[in-house]
């Protein structure tokens, strides 16, 4: 049973950080955002098929209009630490079991106008379906 990693993420750094979390480029650029994108989701071996799932997962950490690198690092502070603080956390559909930050980077996109400072986090995040998920 795969999960919809990128909503539990999501939901857990709406929370946690209280950031705006999206996963496309908001209409309003002027304020800071998270974009979450799921890059890959890899089975664990396991004696049950898709039990454990590790799922790559890149947060695009972006500073506001006026924000700048100083706003794109605290976001990206604020995040790799929530997603730390993950494991064991269940909300009723999945377990969290571990994540690891695979890759952190300051990388401005050029691509909007005004450019926006970014801080690209990639991180692996181990969970499997809460056991009342399964039952249903």
């Amino acid at each position: 049973m795969e999960l919809d990693a990128e909503r539990i993420v999501s939901d857990h750094l709406r929370a946690e950080v209280g950031a705006r979390v999206v996963g496309k480029p908001p209409a309003d650029t002027a304020t800071a955002w998270v974009r979450v994108v799921q890059l890959d989701a890899l089975d664990e071996v396991s004696s049950r098929a898709e039990w454990l799932l590790n799922y790559l997962l890149q947060f695009d950490c972006y500073a506001g209009r006026d924000g700048g690198q100083r706003e794109a690092k605290e976001l990206g502070r604020r995040v790799r630490s929530s997603l730390v603080g993950m494991p064991g956390i269940e909300n009723g559909e999945a377990i969290v079991t571990a994540v690891r930050i695979a890759g952190s980077a300051r990388v401005p996109d050029t691509t909007l106008e005004p450019a926006r400072e970014r801080v690209v986090l990639t991180a692996v995040v181990h969970m499997h379906p809460a056991l009342a998920a399964t039952a249903a």
